[in-house]
């Protein structure tokens, strides 16, 4: 796991990765014309670039519909298994995850595509666990979705399983509530030394204490980087009791220009573009999973507002501005503890270049990301 690790545990303090760009529209939900076109082209180029810039992984979404609205953000998806396989195949440096819903995935079925995936990739398959998901998602398959606790009981036997899979046990049989199963084997093993890198998101108490057990890399949401220093703490102090070490990272939305007023006209023109019927969709979504909402009409325009949130990132925290005014909020991240951000741009094609030119060496300069010496000079081969 040393050699594993050392990708994402290496030189920089802040780890970054792009996230959500094997879907339609990415994590944007407006109708913007130029709104993400998740095409295999659009994505084999984008990871190329990610490889040749340094950028530590890439992290997709499964979906397997769409929101609605106008512009129906996520109808069209690769499934993320074949999606990390691709990218793996035509990349040298970057981690690929998939994102696997456990109550959709047989341990069998996924231990072996992933392990197939990691030997691709020479070992840097990642994989992220989602142990409940959308229930209208669930509903296409058949599948009823799980009580709360319920989900991470069978995400134990998941795992689990897949686990001893891949440590190469003789046959063994497993007779749990979830899964039943009679003289399992499985190879190959993973590449190399150790298994591919675990992420969960789990947000609940039961989730957040998955992750700790289990993953590498908790995924946790961000109110304000001030507001979460505590949970991310704790977090980590929680993990070492365990005799762990894991990285806490969170998603963001990004808009970089020139200047302040640049990204605050943009932002404010895809605030104008909110796709209402989408974001009220997924309103409604976490309104049955009994999170909080606000009624994104009693808002006003900020970087910060749930609308805009909601709008360019999913409900992600946002990064409005010029290069040096998102290096300041990177730097406030890192100081609240947090190891790395999965980060989204309306377009990230057209975004990631000057981004890579403007942002990465202010981040070098301050000694949040080392100066990656391994790939090409910045404003070459990374143009799109």
């Amino acid at each position: 796991m040393r050699e594993r690790r050392a990708a994402l545990v290496n030189r920089n303090t802040l780890r970054l990765g792009l996230f959500g760009a094997n879907c339609s529209s990415g994590r944007t939900y407006a109708t913007l014309p130029e709104r993400w076109d998740a095409s295999w082209e659009n994505n084999l180029r984008l990871a190329q670039m990610a490889d040749a810039i340094g950028i530590e992984c890439m992290v997709p979404i499964a979906r397997w519909k769409g929101y609605g609205g106008e512009s129906n953000p996520n109808g069209s998806s690769f499934e993320s298994i074949a999606w990390a396989c691709g990218l793996l195949a035509a990349t040298r440096r970057l981690h690929v995850f998939c994102t696997v819903h456990v109550p959709l995935h047989h341990p069998l079925v996924a231990a072996k595509q992933m392990a197939t995936g990691d030997h691709i990739g020479g070992g840097r398959l990642g994989v992220n666990i989602v142990c409940g998901w959308n229930e209208d998602e669930f509903n296409m398959f058949g599948v009823t979705k799980k009580e709360h606790d319920a989900r991470y009981a069978q995400g134990e036997e998941w795992w689990t399983i897949v686990k001893r899979i891949w440590a190469g046990e003789p046959r063994f049989d497993y007779d749990g509530t979830y899964y039943r199963l009679h003289s399992v084997e499985g190879a190959p093993r993973p590449f190399g030394d150790g298994d591919p890198l675990m992420m969960n998101a789990g947000s609940s108490e039961t989730g957040r204490r998955f992750a700790i057990r289990h993953s590498d890399m908790h995924f946790d949401a961000v109110e304000t980087p001030e507001a979460s220093t505590p949970r991310i703490a704790e977090t980590k102090r929680l993990a070492r009791e365990h005799g762990r070490d894991i990285q806490v990272w969170t998603p963001v939305g990004i808009v970089c220009r020139p200047t302040q007023k640049e990204a605050d006209d943009y932002l404010q023109y895809v605030v104008e573009h909110a796709d209402w019927g989408a974001i009220g969709y997924l309103a409604d979504l976490h309104a049955k999973e009994g999170r909080r909402g606000t009624d994104p009409q009693r808002l006003v325009h900020s970087g910060h507002n749930p609308l805009a949130r909601r709008a360019l990132a999913r409900g992600s925290y946002c990064v409005i501005g010029d290069p040096d005014a998102i290096v300041r909020e990177f730097s406030r991240l890192a100081a609240a503890g947090l190891d790395g951000l999965a980060i989204n741009f309306v377009d990230y094609l057209k975004e990631l270049p000057y981004f890579a030119a403007e942002v990465l060496p202010r981040l070098e300069k301050l000694g949040l990301r080392a100066a990656d010496r391994a790939g090409p000079q910045r404003g070459t081969e990374v143009q799109p």
